[in-house]
């Protein structure tokens, strides 16, 4: 099919290249002017008025979760609940119209903004004690469960508490009902799994969700079985509109060693990326790893999830098939021992052209700033997280956080960038991360930029949103720009970002999102 969308402003990412876009079979052919491209519509090109709205490259978010977030609509939301109070009501709420022995789920809750304070299983026990309950804290490494799932997986107080598994035990010596880090997968790893048919639902609503906020390409970094052929049949459907760069997890590697897969497998929609794996916490559980103790916390320095031994064997297994490694690194200590693994295997790493990622990378030493760029690590950040977490930072990093989020010294070092969200920890909307990165603090919040001297310009956040998250995701040339040759995936916008007011950034609307040349999605108001 071959179209030309007219009248509109049209950035590549962030310099304008014309008010005309002629796509043919997925790509784009020519961008220019209306003057030297209108002659297309006599050679078989569909026009569509854009009526003089701004066009930018399709948002790809580098680092989100997609089964997740699909499940994630269908169940218990508890983000932003701002007590414990609120939270069990709306728990018991769910409960009353649960099927016997029916596990309810959700996640979202936050003790931070509950007094610090963790719940435990009495208080679900008395709202719902014949259903098991399975509540995931916002940043995903907490778990809060009642005392009927622990009966369910076998977990009493006889299972002893290691480095890797972690759970919470009264003065009694019995679980409290909360689990953190490797421990949560003793609840996970023994729940009946979700049928095909439920999960092929939950990618359908959330890929809906996505090019709704104009996002054309993830980078998915869910653990999921089957997750391949899970999303190849959505794509078959119709269900999957956007381009999906697949991580791998822990239980695929065999395989795909086996098959001979590796990191670029796929087609133009479907590809696979790096082993995910994780090397800590996170910041809202202080499980991330710290190399001192978190404000107010003697002794806790996080808890690290890697050991250095299971970190040489996922590289000895995945390096010779070209698969490179893409880490959960959120503590400064977390960070500091990864990256002097990459320092170790850069020799190696540079001569088989693979390309590791850290994940979040959320608080860093001013001494390892510099080594992403010297041993090609790319980072793969959430702003989002900056006014998420800006207060619970600062509480138990203290002084530490002017290096959290850092941002401006990342892009000035050099370093390959790639924006996301996170999702469904946090919002999908790429207006609000690019808000996030520039401004550095909530729309409403009357303080000052927090640490503002790691503001980044308008430019580099739309940049690090579109070209900066394909080049990470293996995308190179193909995506997050509109030059000719490369994907045709687009989105229109409701004004100018690099002209209104930066506090406007947030309001932002997207009016269509088009993928491979195609209008995956149009606001009702905004026909074309």
């Amino acid at each position: 099919m071959k179209t030309i969308f007219m009248n509109a402003t049209i950035y590549s990412p962030d310099k304008v290249r014309g008010d005309c876009l002629a796509i043919d079979n997925g790509r784009i052919s020519e961008i220019g002017l209306k003057s030297k491209l209108q002659h297309l519509k006599k050679h078989g090109y569909k026009a569509i008025d854009l009526k003089g709205k701004t066009v930018l490259p399709g948002f790809i978010d580098s680092h989100l979760h997609l089964l997740s977030t699909g499940y994630n609509l269908f169940n218990i939301g508890l983000d932003n609940i701002d007590s414990l109070d609120k939270a069990l009501s709306i728990i018991e709420k769910a409960a009353r119209k649960a099927s016997p022995g029916q596990w309810l789920l959700g996640r979202g809750w936050n003790k931070n903004i509950w007094g610090g304070s963790l719940p435990n299983k009495e208080l679900l026990d008395k709202i719902c004690p014949n259903n098991p309950i399975r509540l995931f804290s916002k940043d995903g490494h907490t778990l809060w469960v009642n005392s009927l799932a622990l009966r369910l997986c076998g977990i009493t107080g006889s299972i002893s508490d290691t480095d890797t598994v972690s759970i919470q035990l009264d003065s009694n010596g019995e679980p409290t009902g909360i689990l953190f880090e490797n421990a949560t997968y003793l609840i996970t790893d023994k729940m009946p799994e979700a049928t095909s048919n439920f999960k092929l639902k939950a990618i359908k609503k959330a890929a809906a969700m996505f090019n709704r906020l104009g996002i054309t390409g993830i980078c998915d970094c869910d653990w999921d079985a089957n997750r391949l052929s899970l999303f190849n049949t959505a794509r078959e459907k119709g269900d999957l509109n956007l381009r999906v760069c697949m991580m791998l997890s822990p239980n695929d590697i065999n395989s795909a060693v086996q098959l001979g897969l590796k990191s670029g497998f796929g087609d133009d929609f479907i590809t696979l990326g790096n082993l995910k794996l994780y090397a800590d916490g996170a910041l809202g559980s202080q499980t991330a790893w710290m190399h001192d103790p978190y404000e107010n916390q003697p002794g806790n320095t996080g808890i690290p999830t890697l050991t250095d031994d299971e970190l040489e064997m996922y590289f000895e297994k995945t390096h010779l098939n070209s698969i490179s490694l893409a880490i959960h690194a959120i503590g400064d200590r977390a960070n500091t021992e990864l990256l002097a693994f990459y320092a170790k295997k850069y020799a190696v790493s540079k001569k088989l052209g693979l390309n590791h990622r850290i994940e979040h990378a959320q608080i860093l030493r001013k001494s390892d700033i510099a080594k992403f760029k010297k041993f090609n690590v790319a980072a793969a950040v959430q702003p989002i997280h900056v006014i998420s977490d800006r207060d619970t930072a600062d509480q138990h990093w203290g002084k530490r956080a002017r290096l959290a989020y850092p941002f401006a010294s990342l892009l000035k070092s050099g370093a390959r960038i790639g924006f996301g969200s996170d999702c469904p920890i946090e919002d999908a909307n790429p207006f609000i991360g690019i808000y996030a990165a520039v401004a550095r603090k909530r729309p409403e919040d009357e303080r000052q930029s927090w640490y503002g001297e790691q503001n980044i310009t308008v430019k580099e956040a739309v940049r690090a949103y579109t070209i900066g998250s394909a080049d990470i995701c293996g995308w190179q040339g193909k995506l997050g720009t509109l030059t000719p040759g490369a994907k045709a995936d687009f989105v229109v916008i409701s004004d100018d970002i690099f002209k209104i007011a930066i506090a406007k950034i947030p309001q932002l609307q997207i009016l269509a999102t088009i993928v491979d040349g195609q209008i995956v999605y149009q606001d009702k108001a905004f026909k074309l």
